[in-house]
């Protein structure tokens, strides 16, 4: 890919009388900005919307995977050296940066090249370098696109073109993307000087702010302690939690799988076997005493189910107010897989090194599961 875009960036964009001035969704996204502040540009190609903003005033990190692009845009700095740095940066990856050091992150044309999962993590990343109330603002491809659907199809609203691979967004997938911003603006309106040229006049424009978390009532989930084996061969899956910016503190514990309740009306056996699946790729089998009634209607097109977890937990400072329902489970047959957009390196753990190493160092771990951890010791034994 890299030399893909060296090519282009040598080629077809150096001879283009567009590649030296602000594009149209820079000069419309700078409205939103703060008055003054840190810019982080992500995909900044030769860098014109990036010395724009400096120009405007602004601190900024130019970023783009390429080299010879950048190395393009550092000729082009003149006398913008000290308000703009040049990063070589390849999105698919975690950022090199501090959390919440961002006032503005801003994007043209360079997040649609990835497939959802890391589109996800991305996104992610973003939410986590950029300080709370900041702006993001990205330009996209659009399924409104001539485009869209040529090649082959990898995912929906993906495709492998030529030699690279284009996801094209519609408002309501960016909207989905961006769920954990507040939206300012989104709409298919978003234009280039590039694209101009062809007829398309339809790109998605995106900009948001970081809102500031807020919890008002405790968060309910479910979550899965998975065996497998019988006696001192008994063992239990772990995973990495890797939530950076979702849950910057305990990203990087060892978790069971866990997830939000946020289905209206979904069964929790139905949650149980969807985190697990979502999260380790493995497929649910038994719920091991997972006692549960017949599920009753009070003849007003209502229903509900009364269940017994194998134990509940709750959170009761720092972190986010948990409060969820635990099972034992076993899975069908298979090693599980990592789920990179919330999870990595799932193994699976003797129980007693698991104890062991609870015992040894509990910050390992993610704090509001270490109860069950407790009761399931007991049981074991």
């Amino acid at each position: 890919m890299k030399s893909t875009w060296s090519d282009i960036h040598k080629s077809s964009y150096a001879k283009s009388d567009w590649i030296n001035k602000p594009s149209i969704f820079a000069e419309t996204a700078v409205k939103y900005f703060p008055k003054s502040g840190r810019i982080l540009e992500l995909g900044a190609g030769q860098g014109q919307d990036s010395r724009f903003f400096a120009d405007n005033g602004y601190e900024v990190v130019s970023t783009d995977l390429d080299s010879a692009a950048l190395e393009l845009s550092r000729k082009k700095l003149l006398a913008r050296k000290e308000s703009v740095s040049l990063q070589q940066l390849d999105l698919s990856q975690e950022f090199p940066f501090e959390s919440e050091t961002f006032d503005v992150v801003y994007a043209h044309l360079s997040l649609h090249y990835f497939d959802a999962a890391t589109t996800r993590r991305l996104f992610g990343e973003i939410i986590r370098v950029l300080k709370t109330g900041g702006i993001f603002a990205f330009l996209v491809n659009s399924t409104s696109d001539p485009e869209y659907g040529a090649g082959e199809a990898i995912e929906p609203d993906y495709f492998q073109i030529d030699k690279l691979a284009k996801r094209y967004f519609s408002v309501e997938s960016a909207r989905e993307f961006g769920q954990y911003f507040n939206v300012i603006l989104l709409d298919n309106f978003g234009e280039t000087y590039k694209d101009a040229a062809k007829g398309v006049h339809n790109l998605i424009r995106f900009v948001g702010t970081k809102p500031a978390e807020e919890f008002k009532m405790a968060i309910p989930f479910a979550g899965a302690i998975v065996e497998r084996g019988e006696g001192e061969d008994k063992e239990v899956l772990l995973q990495t939690r890797w939530q950076p910016a979702g849950d910057p503190v305990y990203s990087g514990t060892l978790e069971f799988p866990v997830g939000k309740l946020d289905q209206p009306f979904e069964n929790i056996f139905d949650t149980v076997a969807r985190e697990i699946r979502e999260e380790t790729g493995l497929k649910l089998k038994i719920i091991k005493g997972g006692d549960k009634t017949e599920i009753f209607s009070g003849g007003r097109d209502d229903a509900a189910l009364g269940f017994r977890p194998f134990c509940s937990l709750q959170q009761l400072q720092n972190g986010k107010p948990w409060v969820g329902f635990i099972f034992i489970c076993t899975v069908e047959s298979g090693e599980p897989k990592a789920q990179l957009d919330e999870t990595r390196t799932p193994c699976w753990f003797k129980v007693s090194k698991l104890k062991q190493m609870i015992a040894d160092d509990p910050s390992q771990f993610f704090t509001l599961e270490l109860p069950a951890w407790e009761y399931y010791f007991k049981e074991v034994k």
